[in-house]
């Protein structure tokens, strides 16, 4: 499927970056091609998504197989789309285009199609049980153009495939974060499922230890957005947030229970909305509240030292870090869940924070 439409005057937002709309004087001699990513996340040059190959039987899962790539002419000339071509289990649903005009755009719906678990070399799941049961897939769009400058450019594409919804084919934390995201962040050492705490509180890898946080910049809001969720299906999950010293919660969203096992939710009951929020916390050190869970260990049942939300610093694909945002993981363990220490129940990434300590 895919939309064409020109651009308007001002500034518009496309997948969370900013670019200047485009106006006569100021399109190039030459067809130009500029590629985006709608979802946003990871990244505009890589696109994430994921399957289940039998739904859950109560609640079916909805799962994100598809993803729109926006391609816009930047030239003053019709962009002439010679080829689209993939590597890996994707394609273009619809027919796609063969040109665009001069300030105008496509949206490409690119769709992830696999059906069976790719090659295995070692246990990505969140458990160890199942190594077999999901598994993830890398591949690429190339797209050639009459873009003198760069008649070649090339999109990359992550998936994961699971056998069923939940029975511990679902990915871990570093799957998420590491493996499909393309995240340098050092969530642990070596290729773990769980991040065990059997002997009570343990950080592992780059994270940060606070249990409240306040704005890096006071005239920005704290920016947070739900990357992916595996945790029961059918499960709607609010997230808050708290003043330190308070036990009433601000809720900010509730992300949709049938995306309970997938990459980039949405909203609950808003299809067309990302699980994504933000709130001015007026200069006060706030914690997080995720369902019953809370930032402030001392807050939640004590089993593992009551850690049930671990931070991360961001690292972007280069590894550096990305300024005053954190993946925030958390891991069920109060009203009466019983915690398995996968902590990729829900991964966010929260914007212009700053650790203010436990």
């Amino acid at each position: 499927m895919w939309e064409s439409s020109s651009k308007q005057q001002g500034s518009t937002v496309y997948g969370g970056t900013w670019v200047e709309s485009l106006e006569p004087r100021q399109l190039l001699s030459a067809a130009a091609l500029s590629i985006q990513n709608l979802d946003g996340l990871p990244y505009t040059g890589r696109m994430i998504f994921n399957r289940i190959n039998v739904l859950d039987p109560r609640v079916a899962n909805v799962v994100h197989d598809k993803g729109k790539l926006r391609l816009l002419n930047t030239g003053g000339q019709t962009l002439s789309i010679n080829s689209l071509s993939f590597s890996g289990p994707w394609k273009v649903v619809g027919t796609a285009p063969t040109s665009i005009a001069p300030g105008k755009f496509v949206d490409l719906t690119v769709q992830f199609t696999a059906t069976k678990a790719p090659a295995y070399s070692y246990n990505e799941t969140g458990y160890y049980d199942n190594p077999r049961g999901g598994g993830a897939y890398f591949g690429s769009l190339t797209i050639r153009t009459n873009d003198p400058v760069r008649p070649t450019q090339v999109e990359e594409l992550a998936g994961w495939w699971q056998s069923q919804s939940e029975h511990n084919a679902e990915p871990s934390l570093q799957t998420i974060v590491n493996l499909v995201g393309n995240y340098k962040t050092n969530i642990a050492s070596g290729h773990l499922p769980t991040l065990s705490e059997s002997t009570g509180k343990r950080l592992y890898g780059e994270e940060v230890s606070s249990a409240y946080w306040t704005r890096a910049d006071a005239t920005r809001n704290v920016s947070v957005r739900l990357l992916a969720a595996w945790h029961g299906q059918g499960k709607a999950v609010t997230l808050g947030w708290y003043q330190k010293g308070s036990f009433a919660s601000h809720n900010l969203f509730v992300a949709s229970g049938a995306e309970g096992q997938s990459f980039l939710p949405h909203l609950q009951g808003n299809p067309g909305a990302p699980a994504a929020g933000s709130f001015a916390s007026g200069g006060v050190t706030f914690g997080f509240k995720i369902d019953a869970e809370w930032t402030d260990d001392k807050r939640n049942p004590q089993t593992g030292g009551g850690h049930h939300i671990r931070f991360y610093p961001v690292r972007d694909r280069n590894g550096n870090r990305v300024a005053n945002t954190y993946f925030m993981c958390s891991d069920y363990g109060s009203g009466g869940g019983t915690q398995n220490f996968d902590f990729q129940d829900e991964v966010y990434i929260v914007s212009n924070v700053k650790p203010a300590g436990n």
